[in-house]
């Protein structure tokens, strides 16, 4: 690599590409350093792609079925099991999570409901108890998540809904999916490479995809 190539990348580790979800596919395998112009390349599209979400959303709130007045939520519709036994709750605090799941999960026929902090989440699985919920470990520290995972576990046995919750982490510590299991979570899942297809191989394990 020449000194003028070296002043135009940068270094990154794999936290760094965790926070800029979807750059690993994009990376060649063992490279420690990335492209300025590509990484610039990059953040443009995940950009793009949010405000593309965001403007469905708001198209949504903007329909007769998205416009409820004494609801609380105010980036995605709400539906009733009459409408889709396929529902899903995914709780992140990173919206480009939340985006590249909303998709996913759309296109194997859910209705799709966000939130991006615990207490939003809690709300609206009162209001809605969901057939899956799938929710990020730190939003933003892991007490939070297990404060969510614990109160999501007992609404479930409360409303005899029989909620899958599914835990999705960065995290590689034993630790994290032991208590995560203890809690009540059905399945754990590393966001490492491909987790996905493991996220829907563990849905359809457990009946809920």
């Amino acid at each position: 690599m020449s000194e003028e190539q070296k002043k135009r990348t940068i270094e990154v580790d794999e936290e760094f590409l965790e926070q800029l979800y979807g750059l690993v596919g994009k990376i060649p395998p063992g490279e420690k350093n990335i492209n300025v112009d590509l990484l610039k390349d990059l953040i443009l599209d995940i950009k793009r792609k949010l405000d593309r979400a965001k403007t469905e959303a708001l198209e949504e709130l903007s329909s007769p079925k998205g416009k409820n007045k004494n609801s609380s939520i105010t980036s995605e519709q709400e539906f009733t099991d009459e409408e889709n036994p396929k529902n899903v709750l995914i709780v992140d605090d990173l919206g480009v999570i939340t985006y590249q799941l909303g998709v996913m999960f759309r296109n194997l026929g859910y209705d799709v409901t966000i939130a991006k902090e615990i207490y939003d989440a809690i709300t609206k699985y009162k209001k809605h108890p969901y057939k899956l919920v799938i929710m990020d470990l730190f939003i933003p520290t892991d007490r939070e998540g297990f404060i969510l995972l614990d109160e999501l576990v007992k609404l479930s046995k409360i409303n005899d809904a029989n909620t899958v919750v599914g835990v999705m982490t960065a995290s590689s510590k034993k630790e994290h999916r032991q208590l995560c299991m203890k809690k009540g979570a059905d399945f754990y899942i590393e966001k490492i490479e491909d987790w996905q297809n493991e996220l829907i191989e563990y849905c359809e394990k457990t009946g809920s995809a």
